[in-house]
């Protein structure tokens, strides 16, 4: 389809509104996104990228080409890469000097467990006050300022300064994607999962349903995830550059 204007919702409404496609209906919905390599049929095959987000997904095992030029858009050795784990070895073949890295997908089961949210306790961030959360790690500062134009933030308030973070990472018609960060002297106290539990009952006012993703070596996100209700339904693939962060 080169030459040709991609209908990016279109494209999306291809795909199901599954865990496994979170991220690349998010950027499709959205907009906010480059395609390469776009084939319809028989199935959707592409790869997608969000160059401010560093993120690369290849959708049914497009060629080559188009998973070069994606990675390309990103920057070479910068972010990411995702797709299916069924398409694992695909990839791995595409991008030799990264390492695929298991990643568990959940929602919210039946015997959700939230904890309780006093009043006060959590609250909404808005964009223009990062600029004034000096406690915070400049990488994380970084990062929550990439999000903030797009994405719900809620934050723990303790002492009067936010400690934890909850933001919805993606967004699609009825799912929503759960990103935690919390600061490193604050951890273990149940910090995270009172911003969880605060932005989960906001998401489901919306109609929309939160998806945990964790890499499988991340056993402290994995075991929140449990904590918490949330239970394993699919598994992606991720391919960190190297020295990258886990999720």
């Amino acid at each position: 389809m080169t030459g040709t204007t991609i209908d990016f919702g279109r494209l999306a409404r291809l795909l199901p509104d599954l865990p496994r496609w979170i991220e690349v209906r998010s950027m499709l919905l959205s907009g906010r996104c480059k395609v390469f390599g776009l084939e319809e049929e028989p199935q959707p095959r592409f790869a997608i990228c969000n160059s401010e987000r560093e993120l690369t997904a290849v959708v049914g095992r497009a060629n080559r080409d188009a998973v070069d030029k994606a990675m390309a858009h990103v920057g070479r050795g910068k972010g990411v890469a995702i797709c299916p784990f069924e398409d694992c070895d695909y990839l791995a073949s595409l991008l030799p000097d990264r390492t695929p890295s298991p990643v568990a997908l959940h929602l919210l089961g039946d015997n959700a467990r939230m904890p309780e949210v006093p009043p006060g306790a959590v609250r909404l961030v808005v964009p223009e006050e990062l600029s004034t959360f000096d406690h915070l790690p400049p990488a994380l500062k970084d990062e929550l300022k990439i999000v903030a134009p797009h994405c719900l933030i809620a934050a723990t308030i303790v002492d009067q300064l936010p400690v934890a973070f909850c933001y919805v990472a993606w967004e699609t018609d009825s799912l929503w994607d759960v990103s935690i960060e919390t600061l490193a002297e604050h951890r273990g106290r149940g910090y995270a999962a009172l911003s969880v539990a605060f932005l989960v009952e906001y998401m489901k006012n919306k109609g929309k349903n939160p998806v945990w993703g964790a890499e499988e070596s991340n056993l402290p996100s994995m075991q929140l995830a449990a904590k918490l209700g949330f239970v394993k339904t699919d598994r992606l693939v991720l391919f960190h550059p190297p020295g990258g962060r886990r999720l």
